[in-house]
């Protein structure tokens, strides 16, 4: 367990979230594995009444009471127990994003998480045989025995980045078997190419007339020649705002 938390760490950036970034990094300063998304610009409150705006809101809808909980069914893999039981007392979507879409090899795309599987699980096993030997290791050596790993994450992220974040690469999530975006690649087929189309939304929930949580509600759709997801809600990681 600890050494799945050596790989987490070191290939997390420092800063949570889909918070954007300060600045421009410095110079020759070594690449980072980043869990925000592609660039999009931004449009001020709810924007226009797309599919992807209703399917926010009927979401949203529900977690506040004010529609059914059937409702609850939109995200991605359906809902689980946990999902069934958040609930917030109020919501106004302060902003959201213009769309992202990528249109790229579902058998490219597939490949790369499959290779960056491969690669974390060898660095993963060289990391608990050290600890398996009684080795401290320094972050240095950890950071070396995982360089593989942080440079199969970074070359997806660059070929197919929106693929890779919502895959949920840079976060704990990315690792685990029930994630949801895993199990909607096994019905993407091999052939052609997949549309990956995502809207971020900004909630914001308020007590006592002040803002108390400001987080992203992600509405996406995968269309490929022998799928299509219909418009999804991107579940959260136990109702992490960060995820």
């Amino acid at each position: 367990m600890i050494a799945a938390l050596v790989v987490v760490a070191l290939l997390q950036p420092a800063a949570p979230g889909d918070k954007p970034t300060k600045g421009a990094p410095a110079k020759g300063a070594p690449k980072t594995v980043s869990s925000d998304p592609p660039p999009a610009g931004k449009i001020d409150g709810p924007g226009p009444a797309d599919e992807p705006r209703k399917v926010a809101e009927q979401y949203l809808n529900a977690l506040n009471g004010k529609a059914s909980d059937d409702n609850k069914e939109l995200l991605l893999g359906g809902a689980t127990l946990t999902a069934r039981d958040f609930q917030i007392p109020n919501w106004r979507i302060k902003e959201r994003d213009e769309a992202r879409v990528e249109e790229k090899s579902i058998f490219g795309a597939v490949k790369a998480m499959w290779l960056l599987d491969k690669v974390g699980a060898e660095s993963l096993n060289m990391v608990v045989v050290a600890e398996g030997e009684n080795l401290t290791l320094t972050q240095d050596q950890a950071e070396k025995m995982l360089g593989p790993t942080k440079e199969q994450a970074l070359k997806f992220q660059t070929e197919f980045p929106l693929f890779a974040y919502v895959a949920r690469v840079g976060k704990e999530v990315f690792w685990h078997p029930e994630n949801p975006w895993r199990k909607e690649t096994k019905k993407l087929g091999k052939e052609g190419n997949y549309r990956l189309e995502l809207h971020r939304f900004m909630i914001e929930e308020k007590e006592n007339g002040k803002q108390s949580r400001l987080w992203p509600l992600r509405v996406l759709r995968v269309k490929t020649p022998k799928y299509d997801s219909g418009w999804r809600v991107l579940p959260a990681s136990d109702w992490d705002p960060n995820y």
